[in-house]
């Protein structure tokens, strides 16, 4: 059991690929679009940010939401980066590994969501003066 949000897998597979996204927009021909480039940038933070906030949450349901939200940005980052090979800002071959990373991340929420749901009902969850 992780004592930290920084000992999760999960959250150290979104830092990763926010770390990865990143550099990709100080390139010339990216940052020209600001709108694209503050996208792709929100959303490639958000999901250590929900997976962190999540994780200081200490009910199932709550904590699911967290994951929610996560799991929904990774969506939109792949979208952004697909859109930025489209449009000619990013090589097909820089994004590959990062949308693989994308697919990791979101399968570490599944299987962290897959868990909270397996335990929604444990008394420890429930919060005091419910029954």
């Amino acid at each position: 059991m992780a004592n930290s949000f920084r000992e999760m897998i999960v959250w150290q597979l979104a830092v990763e690929l926010r770390d990865g996204v990143l550099p990709l927009l100080r390139a010339d021909n990216v940052k020209k679009d600001f709108r694209f480039c503050d996208q792709l940038a929100d959303s490639v933070r958000s999901p250590a940010r929900n997976i962190a906030e999540g994780y200081g949450r200490f009910n199932p349901a709550e904590i699911s939401q967290f994951i929610g939200y996560a799991r929904a940005s990774l969506d939109e980052t792949e979208n952004h980066l697909r859109d930025g090979v489209a449009s000619s800002y990013f090589s097909a071959e820089k994004v590959g590994p990062l949308i693989k990373l994308c697919a990791r991340c979101r399968k570490g929420l599944e299987s962290w969501d897959a868990y909270l749901r397996s335990v929604k009902k444990d008394p420890k969850f429930r919060k005091p003066g419910k029954n």
